[in-house]
């Protein structure tokens, strides 16, 4: 028996939590690499080489020695308490982490979604959800036996190309089990997979590779944060039903009505809108923002600040502050709709984001655990972002072209937001300051994101005025008709 509750019930939770559970092990197949870079770079052999202290050989006259100042091999090896070895930064890992993993996911975002929206009466939902799930999970457990950067990078596209179905297939799918009073919170428990695989893919990378698990160090880590995917792949093939599937004749019906031809222009009409592109220019600089400081925490925090143990600040930031950040972003922008319209969406994005840009400045600037304080608090602000995007992205597009739209706007959001953080490598060169680049590239972004989802605001309003004006004059028509 099912208990409804505002558009709820049972059944629906279950395909929700199922969802959510898959997307936080993708996230932390994701990110895996962020937090295990050095290890993986020292046993692999990649990227960037520096000057590290060697702790079990430190004595009381070495302590003075700051062996990260010293730029070249042989300054290096010329003090006892200093070592030579792989860093877990340059070009390599920054190829790794973003473009091997970026240029997969779009692309296979598109064709898969494409095939979900026009292949609708053959295809289910749920099937390509578990295929997908299946394979970013065994993709992140054969990482875990790699032995040549190559086989990384093919994996991390095959990690990608698994992962590169959540956010779509899900997306299209909330939009259908939900009414529109509940489809932000919905979207914003969905999203929580962001965040607690972001959070977890810490765990994991640092805490279970200390571990040393049965002497394999990093690679356990892989291998056990991959196993679950595989149960929840069998969990979405075999216990929940795409909601599609239950009325077939409407769906034939819609298909010889709708062709390719109708089905190409509905979706150009739809994505090529002036408040679908301005929200894209928004979403591009935020992911941006979230990228270059994702892709660059642990590196920031070993370069400045070694000593510090981030596990623990990083999982409370990401796991409490993001989820709280995106779940209330959902809650109170539906709220706000039923009164203000959809643009009002938008502005509370907008605020939230603009206030979150001088918390990050602070995490860059304050010594932890004053600049963790500073993150936790960005996390409560910045991350309603997610939930309230795909919110509005599904409420501005037609529910044939649902899916592919989403695909597209992943698309382009992660070739550009996806790839900028590569920059990050050129302006610490530039700077020869590793914090002055991450202060470009995060809270300037940020800035830029919230002037750009502000204005996106603007022709949803106009278009929500124009259409009660027009509902208004069909009323004042029909009630002179019927006098």
């Amino acid at each position: 028996m099912e208990c409804k509750f505002e558009g709820w019930t049972l059944s629906k939770a279950m395909f929700l939590a199922y969802m959510s559970l898959a997307y936080i092990v993708g996230e932390i197949a994701h990110f895996l690499i962020n937090t295990t870079g050095r290890a993986v770079a020292r046993d692999i052999g990649f990227g960037d080489k520096g000057c590290f202290k060697n702790k079990s050989m430190i004595t009381d006259q070495d302590i003075q020695v700051n062996c990260t100042q010293l730029k070249n091999e042989t300054d290096c090896l010329a003090e006892p308490a200093c070592y030579y070895d792989y860093s877990g930064t340059g070009y390599e890992y920054q190829l790794l982490a973003g473009p091997a993993f970026i240029a997969v996911f779009t692309v296979s975002a598109i064709l898969l979604a494409v095939l979900s929206d026009f292949l609708y009466e053959k295809l289910s939902r749920t099937v390509i959800l578990a295929v997908g799930t299946f394979t970013f999970s065994t993709a992140c457990i054969l990482m875990g036996v790699s032995n040549a950067y190559y086989q990384l990078v093919i994996l991390r596209g095959l990690i990608a190309m698994g992962e590169s179905v959540c956010r779509p297939t899900s997306g299209a799918l909330i939009a259908e089990l939900f009414p529109p009073t509940s489809r932000g919170v919905a979207n914003g428990l969905f999203s929580w997979g962001v965040y607690y695989g972001y959070g977890l893919a810490y765990v994991f990378g640092i805490y279970v590779t200390e571990a040393d698990v049965l002497g394999y160090g990093w690679r356990s880590s892989y291998v056990l944060a991959g196993v679950p995917g595989i149960l929840l792949a069998l969990l979405l093939l075999l216990t929940v039903k795409d909601p599609r599937c239950s009325d077939r004749l409407e769906n034939k019906n819609r298909v010889s009505s709708g062709g390719g031809v109708n089905y190409l222009k509905k979706l150009a009409r739809n994505f090529f809108s002036p408040s679908c592109l301005i929200l894209l220019l928004a979403a591009c600089a935020r992911h941006t923002a979230g990228l270059s400081w994702a892709y660059n925490t642990r590196p920031f925090f070993q370069t400045y600040y070694p000593d510090f143990d981030i596990v623990l600040w990083i999982l409370n930031a990401s796991v409490v502050g993001g989820s709280f950040g995106v779940f209330a972003g959902g809650f109170f922008s539906d709220r706000m709709v039923k009164y203000f319209g959809l643009a009002s969406r938008l502005w509370l994005l907008s605020a939230c984001t603009i206030l979150a840009a001088p918390l990050a400045v602070g995490t860059l600037y304050f010594p932890p655990p004053g600049g963790m304080g500073c993150l936790i608090v960005y996390y409560f602000l910045a991350e309603t972002w997610f939930a309230v995007l795909f919110t509005v992205i599904v409420e501005i597009v037609d529910p044939e072209v649902r899916s592919t739209c989403i695909a597209l706007f992943l698309f382009w959001m992660n070739q550009v937001g996806g790839n900028l953080p590569v920059i990050v490598a050129s302006l610490k060169t530039y700077f020869d300051d590793y914090r002055s680049a991450l202060y470009v590239m995060w809270p300037g972004s940020l800035a830029v994101s919230a002037v750009l989802f502000l204005l996106t605001s603007v022709p949803l309003y106009i278009r929500e005025r124009r259409m009660k004006n027009e509902m208004m004059l069909e009323n004042g028509s029909g009630s002179s008709n019927s006098q």
